[in-house]
């Protein structure tokens, strides 16, 4: 088993609660709140560590809601290491409506971090051992898109393998500069950065192989929504539909099809069994509400379902968390 990292500039606090009618200036009572740590990189740690690997979280953190979101993590047994900052760690917040099942996500800006800030969180992933290192979620005002070429260049440094999940202008950037392991835009983030629309599924996956072949990551993920995602490397394009199930809320759908994918690649499962472990952790975060993310009885089920192959099964643990 490899050692895995994540790394997250911009983590939240997600709070998750439920209410009959979203009505303009009525106080609205909500009910069943929950709390969950957040933010792309401690997402993708939360389902790696639900699905039975080590994992390291680093992330940047201030503010009381810092310190609510390390109490969070610490009930989640995830190992973590934290970067101090001066301004607050943001708040999301996830509002199920009972009434017509809609969802809706407030979701923060986040803190302005500085140069030192920032530098912190590189230096803190200099300084500890890992073979994958995961950079999700969304820079916070502050850090420039360069830093990925910092974080890259140590991947290639140490011979490990590096994972970014970012949009806009990031995404672009680091499509620009090329060297990744594994790269996951949904389609909308992956036609902005290259700039044309697609009219089916084979011309995503030719342009994601064309994109892997200009060495700009060895495997391209573009996940579809409901349709399934879709995965390209020099040797072969796949497409898998998502199963039929009912959805609930797409929140951390994305991140936990990363962790799923990562899960599976730092064991040693082949490509194609990680691209299906993926499916399935993404498919079980949205059977769920708010921000519980994907439950590993769904993930066994959506992955058995998905005709794996029995040498693979073992990447999955017995036992919930």
């Amino acid at each position: 088993m490899q050692n895995t990292v994540t790394l997250t500039f911009n983590p939240t606090v997600d709070s998750a609660s439920k209410v009959d009618a979203v009505h303009p200036t009525h106080k609205i009572r909500i009910r069943e709140e929950s709390f969950h740590p957040g933010g792309g990189g401690i997402n993708v740690a939360r389902v790696i560590s639900r699905l039975g690997s080590n994992i390291t979280a680093v992330y940047a953190r201030g503010g009381i809601m810092g310190t609510v979101l390390d109490h969070l993590l610490e009930r989640c047994k995830i190992n973590r290491k934290t970067i101090t900052i001066h301004g607050n760690t943001r708040i999301n917040n996830i509002i199920h409506e009972n009434s017509t099942g809609r969802e809706y996500r407030f979701i923060a800006e986040g803190p302005i971090l500085s140069d030192s800030e920032w530098q912190a969180c590189v230096k803190t992933c200099k300084d500890l051992e890992w073979d994958w290192l995961v950079v999700s979620g969304s820079l916070p005002r502050g850090v420039p898109v360069e830093v990925y070429d910092n974080l890259i260049e140590l991947a290639h440094q140490r011979k490990a393998s590096v994972v970014v999940d970012t949009s806009g202008t990031a995404l672009k950037h680091v499509i620009a500069h090329g060297g990744v392991t594994l790269i996951k835009p949904s389609q909308g983030e992956f036609e902005a950065s290259t700039q044309r629309s697609y009219t089916s599924f084979s011309e995503i996956a030719d342009m994601a192989q064309t994109l892997v072949n200009r060495g700009v990551s060895k495997i391209i993920t573009v996940t579809l929504g409901h349709h399934g995602a879709i995965l390209a490397t020099r040797e072969q394009k796949l497409y898998l539909p998502a199963p039929p199930i009912k959805v609930f809320s797409a929140s951390g759908a994305g991140d936990s099809f990363i962790g799923g994918v990562v899960h599976a690649l730092a064991n040693g499962t082949n490509i194609n069994d990680a691209f299906k472990l993926g499916i399935a952790c993404g498919s079980a975060a949205v059977m769920e509400k708010g921000t519980d993310l994907c439950l590993l009885q769904h993930i066994k089920q959506l992955y058995q379902d998905l005709s794996p192959t029995e040498a693979s099964m073992n990447i999955i643990p017995s036992k919930s968390e």
